[in-house]
């Protein structure tokens, strides 16, 4: 994986990788790249389907924000779809609001 670390001395991706992982994704969990798109829309990604697909294809590049708004979405999408199939996750989430119930 090509990383690099920014000045804040975070960890970059590389545009390719990211792209790699998202055709990787795609296929690994049997998603449609519509769908993707879709969700990708719905949390403020502003790529058209027509970009998103030629993204995904390679054929042009799109803005790092643009790219970490795919990345959201089809983490979103993996987590939904394995809560559905009954993955178990690693640890219990509290669900608990402060002064509401109990």
């Amino acid at each position: 994986m090509d990383e690099r670390t920014d000045a804040d001395g975070g960890i970059t991706v590389d545009a390719d990788e990211q792209r790699g992982q998202l055709a990787r994704i795609v296929v690994e969990e049997g998603l449609e790249l519509w769908d993707v798109w879709l969700r990708y829309f719905a949390i403020g990604g502003s790529a058209t389907e027509e970009q998103f697909v030629r993204y995904a294809v390679g054929d042009v590049q799109l803005f790092p924000l643009q790219r970490d708004l795919i990345s959201v979405a089809l983490r979103e999408m993996a987590i939904e779809r394995q809560e559905a199939l009954g993955v178990p996750d690693t640890h219990v989430r509290s669900c608990h609001v402060p002064g509401h119930g109990e």
